[in-house]
């Protein structure tokens, strides 16, 4: 290890490296790469630097949080790739700006507009697709209530309205799987009233179900198929659920219900 002065001036040195790149010109080079789809000088500038490896533009990138920048028009990097189409840049900035800033993909400006927002007005299905992959959220909404699919819907950009549509089918099936596990998992949920066998067969009917929508999500009449898987889940779990409502009512009703024991008298 070595001396904590070695560390400190190791340190120093590194601020003053810093303050010799140019903020305004980086920054500048950042957003006009994003706007023209330059995947090359972008990939340059945001490549960590390893042990053998220096990068100072990546660390004053990091260090001074240039992708969360915005220019006149209240645009990110992030955002100016979305709306252009370009998808392979928006690939790269989700990547790096998330390894940056938690949930950068869903970043807005002033009016709530997030880079999945901007790509909807601007009808670029490729991006949209990207931005997903990458943890878009397509239930963020405006400060005038807009979720993405809305503002698709507003400038009738059908293809992607459908798009949209169909992811919202296959989160829907992916929650009702998810909420099952948590409720197989938490006694405070099931209320321990799972008996062992029902057990195996909630915990097999999600993994086979998981499995399952993997393996339909590119098939053509994808939507159809999620919409009616979903309709199987609830009606599959909607006994196991119901079991622990019903003893959850009957709980609620016995300390409510007043005693039918006489009440005991003062006298001894």
């Amino acid at each position: 290890m070595p001396p904590k002065d070695t560390k400190r001036k190791s340190t120093v040195d590194r601020s003053v490296l810093l303050e010799q790149i140019n903020v305004p010109e980086l920054t500048d080079t950042l957003f006009q790469s994003s706007c023209h789809g330059n995947l090359s000088t972008l990939t340059e500038i945001l490549t960590a630097p390893t042990k053998n490896v220096e990068n100072l533009r990546y660390e004053a990138v990091q260090y001074h949080h240039l992708l969360q920048v915005r220019n006149d028009q209240t645009r990110t990097c992030l955002d100016l790739a979305a709306m252009l189409g370009h998808s392979e840049v928006v690939k790269l900035l989700a990547e790096k700006s998330t390894a940056m800033t938690t949930d950068a993909i869903n970043l807005t400006n002033g009016a709530g507009y997030s880079c999945l927002h901007l790509a909807c007005a601007w009808n670029q299905l490729e991006t949209v697709k990207s931005i997903i992959i990458a943890g878009g959220d397509i239930n963020q909404q405006t400060t005038n209530g807009e979720k993405p699919i809305d503002v698709a819907r507003r400038y009738h950009h059908d293809e992607l309205v459908e798009y949209l549509e169909w992811i919202a089918t296959r989160n829907q099936l992916t929650c009702i799987i998810n909420d099952a596990k948590d409720f197989i998992g938490d006694p405070a949920k099931n209320l321990d009233k799972l008996k062992k066998d029902d057990k195996k067969k909630l915990e097999k009917y999600t993994k086979d179900t998981l499995k399952w929508s993997e393996e339909n999500q590119t098939n053509p009449n994808a939507r159809e198929l999620f919409t009616n898987k979903i309709r199987e889940a609830e009606e599959f779990f909607a006994p196991f659920y119901a079991n622990v409502a019903s003893f959850l009512a009957e709980m609620d009703m016995n300390s409510t219900r007043p005693s039918s024991r006489p009440p005991k008298s003062g006298r001894k």
